[in-house]
């Protein structure tokens, strides 16, 4: 009986291969984990999604999956099995999973390979200068506003984040019913009734690390120095001269009804939700919730939606919480080669593309940045040459610059730092008290300060 070759045997093995993955999840993700099946047809490996949840929830759960990182003691004989064999992660998270995770090397993924990835994405890729992960997506927020409301009030496009907070309140104090474009009923205008939910001018996430991410954007506009937050070792100082004037600013945004007087319940997909209904005129919002944006806002009569760069700070700079989405192979990988196929796989041409055509997320592939840049700009042209006023291809068009633009020259990347998620867990409260009005702006400061000076 002939024995069977080792091509064949490698084929029976992918056959019998199921590759057990975690995966972040939410409208904005799934539409590529639908595409497994073509991964699943197309090699005869099969994948099963052992578990989906936000970012905090995966990271829970990959955190009770492996043991913390042992400095004296780092082989992959010492890991428990989770039976993992791909995860998602993300660069802020990444460093403190390090210990549990492959690298990539140049046999891994080839110089070719890397070399079709913006520069930028797969530098914030590596940990310790050594390639750890490969980028999904760039997540860099940028301004929308919806310009019928501020057109109602006579209202211009903040220039600064000064003139965001006025703008803002202005909006908030004026009692605008949520889901119209500013029109009163003849009865709504004399009563202002408590029973008709009015229009919020300005929401971000109030709890949480999105919360933490608002603040460290803002503390970047406004610190006089590069070291005021963190210095040149990357360890956290918080000078109190910088953390003060952020906490008043975002207090005061709260006393003047700037933003919802409940924010601190708010996380990411609610503020988005917000103001996709219409019940918020200014949201600073991730590409990949674009799409899902536009098309509920079709719902909402008489909205004009515009979008911006994030308006200069105290220090004229601009700065934008940033960060990159990734899949990485950890070393439980019962099928490395499997698992890497399925890796290069999720971050292919094609479906980044999915992503960005169908959500709105930014590439990270040279290539297909500039096939949507290409594509964008084409629709765009066609309907000026029509003559038709096709205000969602003149959005698409203004949307992809400002987030170049962002990706280019705002991005405020955090430090790759092994403690930084539980740097975001201790401080955020601290943030949210000065918010509230629980803790003065300088207490709630001096406490961070300490805290962040404390070990991890």
């Amino acid at each position: 009986m002939a024995q069977p070759t080792h091509q064949e045997q490698e084929q029976e093995q992918e056959e019998q291969s199921t590759l057990r993955i975690a995966v972040v999840g939410g409208p904005q993700y799934d539409r590529l984990y639908s595409r497994l099946a073509t991964f699943e047809a197309k090699t005869g490996i099969h994948v099963e999604i052992v578990y989906k949840g936000s970012h905090p929830e995966l990271n829970d759960y990959i955190a009770t999956a492996f043991p913390p990182a042992d400095n004296n003691n780092n082989n992959t004989s010492t890991y428990k099995t989770p039976e993992l064999d791909l995860i998602s992660t993300h660069i802020k998270y990444a460093p403190s999973q390090a210990h549990y995770l492959q690298e990539l090397d140049s046999l891994s993924v080839s110089q070719e390979d890397q070399d079709k990835f913006l520069d930028s994405a797969l530098e914030a890729c590596k940990i310790q200068g050594k390639l750890m992960q490969l980028p999904r997506m760039v997540d860099s927020r940028v301004l929308f506003y919806r310009a019928d409301v501020l057109e109602k009030l006579g209202l211009d496009p903040a220039q600064t984040w000064q003139d965001l907070a006025k703008c803002a309140s202005i909006i908030g104090q004026a009692f605008l019913p949520v889901g119209t474009s500013g029109q009163h009923s003849p009865e709504e205008k004399d009563s202002r009734v408590a029973k008709v939910e009015v229009m919020q001018g300005y929401v971000f996430p109030g709890k949480l690390s999105g919360l933490f991410g608002t603040f460290y954007e803002l503390a970047m506009m406004e610190m006089r120095h590069p070291e005021a937050l963190f210095d040149k070792e990357n360890r956290p100082v918080f000078e109190e001269s910088t953390v003060v004037p952020v906490l008043r600013y975002m207090r005061d945004l709260v006393e003047t009804g700037a933003v919802p007087a409940d924010i601190d319940h708010y996380y990411f997909d609610q503020v988005s939700s917000m103001f996709a209904e219409g019940k918020v005129a200014i949201v600073a919002d991730w590409p990949s919730f674009y799409k899902d944006m536009k098309q509920r806002l079709k719902k909402v009569p008489g909205a004009k939606v515009k979008v911006m760069r994030y308006p200069v700070g105290a220090n004229g700079s601009r700065s934008a919480y940033s960060g990159m989405h990734s899949f990485a192979i950890p070393k439980s990988c019962r099928y490395p080669q499997e698992a890497l196929r399925l890796l290069k796989f999720l971050v292919d041409d094609e479906q980044q593309w999915l992503e960005a055509t169908e959500s709105g997320s930014f590439p990270t592939k040279k290539a297909v940045l500039q096939r949507l840049v290409d594509r964008t700009e084409e629709v765009a042209a066609a309907a000026v040459k029509k003559g038709s006023s096709d205000d969602e291809a003149q959005l698409d068009s203004e949307r992809l610059g400002c987030l170049r633009a962002t990706v280019e020259e705002d991005m405020a990347m955090f430090p790759h730092l092994l403690t930084y998620p539980e740097l975001e867990d201790a401080l955020y409260p601290m943030i949210q008290d000065a918010m509230m009005g629980r803790l003065s702006p300088e207490e709630a400061a001096r406490q961070m300060k300490s805290r962040a000076l404390r070990p991890f």
